[in-house]
């Protein structure tokens, strides 16, 4: 249990790369913070970690709201007293019916919901979860990104490739800012996987990544989900502002 005392907080948790994140964390013996803006899905969730002898705190919340997410802190603050690790996951990809949405069809009101959701999300969480990292001098934040942030991607629009630009951006920005305190904070940069995200739209995208893959099948979210692990784990130690990919080789830069 290499996590064991550790508590972590996971947005988007009930989706399929926070489940996996959240159970890969729980099986490490972290305490778990489960936010997603699904209650139903939350509930569910949690009755699966049972199994693991860890304390289980369910916060639903829209990570967009800045005042949901700090009245969320409070309640964290009040059931454990800290955050030790944050998993920036949250995030949204509207599609159109063949994968990305042409830049010209984007409404304002749509491009400023993914915006708020995947950069606004991660920038009102760490904050939140920040102060307490400082005041109690231990922290480790994991930022889920996207190819979008690093190279051209046919299957996603521009909002939620800007949106993950910059993450990207604010991740080494905090890194930098928060090193000499002994807070880390990296990035893990998922291909195509298979999630109930990428399930929503034609499967003949994920065929076609898959060919365009030198490891031929698209990821798994365990996978993922083992990257996270390294990154939050003493293993990394000396490991912060980085950009892990877990691509299957689809990028090599």
């Amino acid at each position: 249990m290499k996590l064991h005392h550790f508590v972590s907080w996971v947005t988007g948790a009930a989706g399929g790369l926070g489940q996996a994140i959240s159970h890969k964390l729980a099986e490490q013996g972290s305490h778990l913070i489960l936010s997603d803006i699904n209650h139903d899905a939350l509930q569910k969730l949690s009755l699966k970690l049972s199994a693991y002898p860890v304390e289980i705190m369910n916060l639903p919340l829209d990570v967009s709201d800045t005042e949901a997410v700090w009245e969320g802190g409070r309640k964290i603050k009040e059931r454990f007293g800290r955050v030790d690790i944050l998993i920036n996951n949250a995030g949204i990809s509207p599609k159109g019916p063949n994968g990305s949405i042409p830049f010209q069809e984007i409404r304002i009101e749509d491009w400023n919901r993914v915006l708020a959701v995947n950069l606004n999300g991660p920038f009102n969480c760490s904050q939140v979860a920040l102060e307490m990292m400082v005041e109690n001098q231990r922290g480790r934040i994991v930022n889920i990104c996207s190819q979008a942030s690093r190279t051209y991607s046919p299957v996603t629009s521009a909002h939620y490739a800007a949106s993950k630009s910059g993450l990207l951006g604010l991740s080494r920005k905090l890194a930098g800012e928060y090193g000499p305190l002994g807070i880390r904070v990296n990035v893990v940069v998922p291909g195509r996987v298979d999630t109930p995200m990428t399930q929503s739209v034609d499967k003949e995208l994920s065929r076609q990544a898959a060919l365009r893959t030198p490891l031929r099948r698209i990821g798994q979210p365990e996978e993922v989900a083992n990257a996270v692990a390294f990154l939050v784990s003493d293993e990394a130690s000396y490991v912060t502002g980085a950009v892990l990919d877990v691509t299957g080789g689809s990028l090599m830069l």
